[in-house]
Order: C-alpha cells, then structure tokens, then sequence
C-alpha cells in the first residue's frame, strides 16, 4: 500500500519538483496558509491551514492527520517543526525530522555556536550586539537570534552601518548575533541521518547565487566537509535529516547554521542520486542502513515562472 505523505510549506521553492519526483511513489498532501498556492498548484492536493503563529495551527494539523491516515509528516518551516513532534506524538505518526534536542538548540543560533565551538567543531567569535566590544573590526555579520532564511542577516562595513541596521532592522541590540565576515566559498550541505543517528549521506553544494534561498548551486563531492557533517551526527545525535551552511577559507570550515530539517536544495541532491525523503522513509530505524558517498555531479538554476489564472 502506498503511504501517505504530508509536507508543509508548499509556496516553497522546493515545488512543483518535489510533489512530482514523490508522487511516482507516496500519496502526497501539501499545506500551505496562502489560498494562491491551490491557484499555482491545482492539480496538487493542497490544504489551507492557519499560519503557525496561529493558536488553531496545531489542532489543524492534527486534524488533517486523522482524517487522511498520514503515514510521514515533513514540516520544512522552522517555527513549525517542534509543533510537529507533538502533533506526531498525538497521532502515532512518523514526523521526517530531528530530535526536538537538536532542532531547540539549532534555532538559537547563539546557543548553536557556542556549541560547536566546545565540541571544537566549528569556531566562530560570535556575541549579541549588546555585548559586542567591537574586538571583531570590520566587515562584520549580523544576523538575528532566532529566524529563518536570510532574514535580516547582513554584512556590514562601518559604525554608520551598524548602528543603521537596528533602526531599518527594527531588532534590538539584545536580539541579533555579531560575528566577524567570513570570506570564502559558501556550501550548503545536505546530511541525511534517520531516527536511530545512523548518516546515509552528506551531500554538499557549492553557493553560486544566494537570493534569500540558494538560486544557482552544484553538488560536489568534499571530504573535509563530510568529516566535518559526521562530527555533528557523532556530538549531537540529530536522529534527523538536517541542514548545514559553511564556508571554506584559507582551507578551513566555518560552519554559521544549521538548519534543523530538510533544505531548499534537497531537489538538488535528488536530481544527483540521493533522495533524502526516501531514504529516510525506507531506511527510518533501520541500524544498518547503508552509507551513500556517490552521487552525479548536477548543477541547479532556479528562475521565474508566470503563472496566469482567472
């Protein structure tokens, strides 16, 4: 019998590929809070729920779950995915997500890099802006606290900037992270690890063009970042799939964020061989479950797309 999928967050850029390449194989039900996606998408099953600030989203989604028989629920919105354990909880149903742990500790991000640093992982200085002493010089990085995507991250080049930033920001000092700029080849980096920490692969992708989500991106295959991704799986026990950011300079890693759930370029590393989603499916408590190292080399271009209606 197929099994029965619900995926969150259909605006996304992972769709319309994702629901095509699953849909060979599972039943899928998208969700969304914008009544334009069902226009965009129709002939994808899409249900309309509450945004996930919204105090009925968890009901909802518990609803939708029962109703339909879910097998696997994917939540791809961060403020989401500890709504979702407990939804699962509720329903007995499997939740394709790390331990709510790891992702606790991978959405505060100041927690994350004092982490990894001790774990001598990663070091990045990092401190909130209202105990910052100015010690890093310019260019700096800012970013918030806590938020998702490239949301108010930025680099900045003088003290004029950096006081800007909290006026056009609208964040208090208290509430965004100073680092120094790092230089360098940005990768994002798929680790696929199911609920029992077993890794099946790390695929890492060279940014070419980030535009709030990675825009233009190739998968290439790194040894050094692999050992770095199977340090996290050893410290940190995800039982997940997640998402790392790093970059390399002078040949040195630098990971700045982990993303505690699937990244926008798992297409990419499907369209090379590896299907996350899949494998965490076949391979979900499986202690043996083989590890993959090869995968195509595959280069993505996202572009615009005008879809007319009415």
């Amino acid at each position: 019998m197929r099994k029965k999928l619900l995926i969150s967050g259909a605006g996304g850029s992972l769709f319309p590929y994702l629901t095509d390449v699953l849909s060979e194989k599972y039943d899928v039900i998208l969700t969304d809070s914008s009544e334009l996606v069902k226009k965009l998408y129709p002939e994808s099953d899409i249900r309309i729920v509450p945004k996930v600030v919204d105090p009925s989203f968890e009901k909802t989604m518990t609803d939708i779950i029962k109703n339909e028989g879910v097998d696997y629920y994917i939540p791809l919105i961060d403020e989401e995915i500890l709504i979702a354990h407990r939804v699962a909880a509720e329903c007995g149903v499997r939740v394709l997500s790390p331990s709510p742990e790891f992702v606790s500790l991978c959405l505060d991000k100041l927690a994350l890099m004092k982490a990894l640093a001790e774990c001598g992982i990663s070091v990045i200085p990092t401190e909130t802006a209202d105990r910052y002493d100015g010690s890093y010089g310019f260019p700096l990085f800012l970013k918030p606290k806590t938020g998702r995507g490239s949301r108010g991250a930025m680099r900045i080049c003088s003290r004029e900037a950096f006081d800007a930033y909290f006026v056009l920001e609208n964040y208090t000092k208290e509430e965004v992270l100073v680092q120094p700029y790092i230089d360098g080849q940005e990768y994002t980096v798929s680790v696929v690890t199911n609920s029992v920490n077993r890794l099946i692969s790390v695929v890492p992708k060279i940014v070419y063009l980030k535009q709030g989500v990675t825009k233009h991106a190739a998968c290439a295959h790194h040894k050094g970042i692999e050992t770095l991704c199977r340090k996290v799986v050893e410290n940190f026990t995800p039982c997940g799939s997640f998402n790392v950011q790093l970059k390399e300079d002078g040949g040195k890693l630098h990971i700045f964020e982990i993303n505690p759930r699937y990244s926008t370029t798992l297409v990419l590393s499907t369209a090379a061989g590896i299907n996350e989603i899949d494998l965490n499916i076949e391979h979900y408590d499986d202690n043996n479950a083989p590890y993959l190292d090869e995968f195509k080399s595959v280069e993505l271009i996202r572009r615009w797309e005008n879809v007319f209606y009415g």
